[in-house]
């Protein structure tokens, strides 16, 4: 089954996404601000009554809501509709927590060798929330999450390229992944690097490369889409912002 992203300009150059992929948002700086294109896809989705799952690894959770309010997500609205959950690695990791409901925190002590099985745990217990209200029917199930790169200032390059090696094989032994549905994926990565990054471009089924330039006093900002599971040439297409919105062309 083929799936929009809801983005015409996206949806044009890809021809839709396969359900079930793995979509790779690669902002190669941060003044590109491509992870805003991640957060223009998840405004759609949950906009239109689908359920996202978003994984916030790096910044405190108060920081998260203020940067979706910026993206134009009505966070508060989907949490209390339940459309939207939100695990919070970050506050996991260093006890920052609220008591927002459909906000969920991993079991501590926790490291890189225990973090997906605890990943396994909530995603269960919130997949069976979503199952016993209903949920499901009807509509498309997304995972988001920002930035898989801040797992190597959590923990370490080769800690993080194991963890990325072991997951999707102990996820595929998981009753959760048997019997709830699986969702599409959209992954950030911030920054370059010679040991996680090219792992993830092995495993993506789509690449979206962001980068900017400084162009004629003003920053200019250009998106590639380096691979599709038809891939037959690169395409460009420039972007930026509207009142915080991402725009195309």
């Amino acid at each position: 089954m083929t799936l929009e992203l809801g983005i015409r300009e996206l949806d044009d150059l890809l021809g839709g996404v396969v359900e079930r992929s793995l979509i790779l948002v690669h902002e190669s700086d941060p003044r590109s601000l491509g992870k805003f294109i991640a957060f223009e896809i998840m405004r759609r989705k949950l906009d239109s009554d689908n359920l996202v799952g978003y994984f916030n690894i790096g910044v405190p959770i108060l920081v998260l809501l203020g940067v979706m309010e910026k993206a134009g997500i009505d966070w508060r609205r989907h949490l209390n509709d339940g459309r939207l959950m939100i695990i919070d690695t970050f506050g996991s990791i260093y006890d920052v927590r609220t008591d927002l409901t459909n906000v969920w925190y991993l079991k501590s002590p926790m490291d890189i060798d225990t973090l997906n099985d605890k990943y396994i745990n909530v995603i269960g217990a919130h997949k069976r929330k979503w199952a016993e209200m209903g949920m499901f029917e009807g509509r498309e199930l997304w995972g988001v999450t920002v930035s898989m790169s801040d797992y190597l200032t959590m923990f370490s390059p080769k800690a993080t390229q194991r963890y990325l090696e072991v997951s999707d094989l102990q996820r595929s032994r998981s009753y959760v992944y048997r019997k709830y549905p699986a969702g599409t994926n959209i992954w950030t990565y911030t920054g370059e690097d010679t040991v996680v990054l090219p792992l993830l471009y092995r495993k993506a089924d789509y690449i979206l490369k962001t980068e900017s330039r400084v162009e004629d006093g003003g920053v200019r900002r250009y998106l590639h889409v380096l691979k599709t599971p038809d891939m037959r040439e690169v395409s460009t297409v420039e972007y930026g912002f509207k009142g915080g919105r991402v725009v195309f062309g």
